[in-house]
């Protein structure tokens, strides 16, 4: 692991449990509705692998929205950042049964890349916090569309929401979701980038990537019975 990744700490292997049990008791606890599972579990069905996109502030139960569904011997290899936070994250999904790539655009990019194509090649899906871990909020950057160009796979992308939730007041507005409440999910794509793109094909996916985002926002708080964003 390269010597910039923020350490383990006790506390974040106390937290990241805590965290994960908290995820799973909010999923279990509350009602599901789901908009175009079918997606999903077509992917899953054929065998083909993804990467899978869902914003920052999603991340409480976010991976429920893959972990819960996918099928036994299936691999998940999200990126997590280099940084504490990242740290806490990577332990959080651990408990979950996941095991983190470490690094970002900033620090551990490089390493990241190459521990993500090689996770490609494994028969991995990928997972990416499209405007983490620093903003700005509902940007999708381009090394999302970077590392679909360079492992091959196509994008995936996620959103949730929850009817009774809170926000923190960290730069993304994290929603925290209330147990016992409705939690809705939804999916779109895929999204795909030829080897050879160039600069203005990037762009045009990164769009359609962002814009289905955007769209799954509005889409699952409406399923939910919350205000949109």
């Amino acid at each position: 692991m390269p010597t910039d990744i923020a350490p383990i700490t006790l506390k974040a292997r106390i937290l990241g449990g805590c965290l994960a049990l908290l995820a799973r008791f909010i999923y279990v606890s509350s009602r599901k509705r789901f908009h175009n599972k079918a997606l999903l579990d077509a992917h899953f069905a054929s065998g083909q692998r993804f990467i899978m996109v869902a914003w920052h502030n999603r991340n409480i139960v976010g991976p429920m929205g893959y972990v819960a569904h996918a099928p036994e011997g299936r691999v998940f290899r999200p990126l997590a950042s280099a940084s504490r936070d990242g740290t806490l994250a990577a332990e959080t999904m651990r408990n979950l049964g996941v095991v983190c790539i470490r690094g970002s655009s900033s620090r551990g990019g490089t390493q990241a890349l190459r521990e993500m194509l090689r996770a490609a090649k494994a028969g991995a899906d990928l997972g990416i916090t499209p405007d983490g871990p620093r903003g700005p909020v509902y940007q999708v950057q381009a090394g999302v569309v970077a590392a679909a160009r360079l492992t091959g796979l196509p994008i995936l992308a996620m959103s949730y929401h929850a009817r009774r939730h809170r926000r923190l007041g960290s730069w993304d507005r994290m929603i925290v979701p209330s147990p016992f409440t409705t939690l809705a999910y939804g999916w779109d794509g895929p999204f795909t980038v030829p080897k050879g793109a160039g600069d203005a094909e990037m762009e045009a996916v990164r769009q359609q990537v962002q814009d289905a985002l955007l769209g799954l926002n509005d889409r699952v708080a409406d399923l939910a019975g919350t205000p949109r964003d």
